[in-house]
């Protein structure tokens, strides 16, 4: 809708209307023609005002030309009630407490529920740049989530549900990447076999970037039959292909490459005992032979930057070489037990002796990749007591930092966990030892009242009439950290009140500290309502 009354308008407000002589158009009555320059400014503002609405109401939008969707499917599965929907809300609108999302979602899907309809929008906007939120989408989506997903082509391919039919293959066979991943982990949770032998038909065709992905999702559904497949991608293209296809094939039952990389490893390292096979063992390494092209199909790379370790002192530091990196990639690969029963040692002994070699780069972050890879628990414990008992070793052979002690952590089943870490963990706390704070992060979460306690104690400590302190070090702002991002997460809720209870009691407590707890007492708060929420009625 047009008006010769915009020219108009434009003129006068252009001129400006000291200068332009032309009245103003009379829109909501008759023009006042002695109207002083700042009533006519008025005027002009509020002829604008009123054009543009006026050409508002008029506004016909353009006639929709494809047919409206198909209306969703019904959905069983009860919502989240009215505590859940705002504590959703609150991260995925306000974008307010987001690392405690993935979890949330995990835990709602547990306990049977799904993210409301309300939500599923601002949900799959969040999750087109959220690794950790897709990964748990689909469990919380509902049947209106892959349907919604399907009308945005920014969010199709993060839920794309399996049908029967023609048009479930045209996904996989047409699709995006994004489309053709999420279709099959949604597959695989339907039909396991079929999907399996369905990927590994095209597995070996596939771009290197599409093989990388698809091999991520095998890693989940890993059987017997994939080893022929997995076997000839030893020879692909691409190193990230030949590197992941490796990692799986040694997974396997009776894994053939296993046999492989062991004829070529057993030889390299020995074990020297002291006289009449007493004391303690020292470990006689041989580096490998000289690489030539029969060494990729057995998984092992001519270079392979994954290994390339430096060793050395901080000041010294110098790269591995060749030949210790190929040993590396070995001992990453083969399963760790197999060098106990070979060498008829503990892992206890093996590690010991490792940490202890002039080899210990690359002995020990290998072998704990190859503990995390077999999911080997004897050996996760015996790396753990390493780190609690040779700590100063571990730093000056530079071990400490390339290995994920984290990780190794969570291979131990729980109750091996406290048994081994908790006692250890009280006095390093109790002693306030260098970087305790950084320790704490390996244990469990929830932390037993016993260690909540003591860690209170130690905070109390250091907190207490800090607003004295002429000069704030450098570990105050760790301290300050360790408070405001990683306290709370690792709190029994059933202690949150213990914790605001001794920490607001406080005295004196430093402006950088106060900010802390300030940030840990409202995740804290807002943790203990996603629990609720996940125990009320549907709304």
């Amino acid at each position: 809708m047009s008006s010769p009354l915009w020219p108009q308008l434009l003129r006068v407000a252009l001129l400006g209307t000291r200068q332009s002589g032309e009245p103003v158009p009379a829109l909501l009555g008759a023009a006042d023609e002695a109207a002083t320059p700042e009533d006519r400014e008025k005027q002009l503002l509020l002829a604008a005002g009123t054009l543009a609405l006026m050409r508002r109401a008029g506004y016909q939008p353009a006639a929709v030309s494809t047919p409206a969707p198909t209306p969703a499917p019904p959905d069983s599965c009860p919502p989240l009630g009215p505590l859940g929907t705002s504590c959703l809300q609150r991260m995925v609108v306000d974008s307010v407490f987001l690392d405690l999302l993935p979890d949330y979602l995990r835990q709602v899907a547990e306990s049977g529920r799904r993210v409301p309809d309300a939500l599923l929008a601002p949900l799959l906007r969040h999750a087109t740049h959220s690794a950790e939120t897709r990964a748990v989408l689909a469990t919380v989506a509902g049947t209106r989530g892959p349907w919604l997903a399907a009308l945005n082509p920014e969010w199709r391919g993060l839920l794309t549900p399996p049908v029967s039919g023609t048009t479930d293959l045209q996904i996989w066979e047409t699709g995006t990447l994004a489309e053709r991943r999420a279709w099959l982990r949604a597959r695989f949770q339907q039909e396991a076999d079929a999907t399996r032998a369905l990927l590994l038909a095209v597995l070996p065709t596939e771009p290197a970037k599409a093989q990388e992905v698809f091999l991520e999702i095998l890693a989940e559904h890993l059987h017997p039959d994939t080893e022929p497949v997995l076997e000839t991608l030893l020879r692909a293209r691409g190193q990230e292909v030949r590197r992941q296809a490796a990692a799986l094939l040694v997974q396997l039952p009776n894994s053939a490459l296993v046999d492989r990389l062991w004829t070529r490893a057993e030889l390299l390292l020995q074990v020297k005992r002291g006289l009449l096979g007493l004391g303690k063992i020292q470990l006689e390494i041989t580096l490998p032979t000289t690489w030539d092209k029969s060494w990729l199909a057995d998984g092992i790379e001519e270079k392979n930057d994954q290994y390339a370790y430096y060793t050395g002192t901080a000041g010294k530091a110098t790269p591995l070489g060749p030949s210790a990196i190929r040993l590396g990639n070995m001992l990453a690969l083969l399963p760790p037990g197999r060098w106990t029963t070979h060498l008829d040692v503990s892992p206890d002994e093996l590690l010991t002796a490792a940490l202890t070699s002039e080899w210990a780069v690359p002995l020990l972050p290998c072998w704990a990749i190859s503990t995390l890879t077999h999911h080997d628990a004897d050996f996760a414990a015996a790396f753990l007591k390493l780190w609690l008992h040779q700590r100063p070793t571990l730093q000056k052979a530079r071990t400490d930092r390339n290995i994920d002690w984290a990780a190794l952590t969570e291979l131990l089943p729980a109750a091996n966990r406290q048994q081994l870490l908790l006692k250890p963990m009280l006095l390093r706390v109790r002693r306030q030892e260098p970087n305790w704070t950084d320790d704490l992060l390996q244990l469990p979460t929830p932390w037993p009242r016993e260690l909540t306690t003591e860690v209170l104690q130690s905070l109390s400590a250091k907190l207490a009439n800090s607003a004295r302190l002429e000069r704030f070090h450098s570990d105050l702002y760790q301290l300050s950290y360790f408070i405001s991002q990683h306290l709370a997460p690792a709190l029994n809720p059933t202690d949150a009140p213990l914790v605001e209870t001794t920490l607001l009691a406080l005295p004196e407590v430093h402006s950088t500290f106060q900010n802390s707890l300030h940030n840990m007492l409202e995740t804290l708060r807002f943790r203990a309502k996603l629990a609720t929420s996940l125990e009320e009625v549907s709304g």
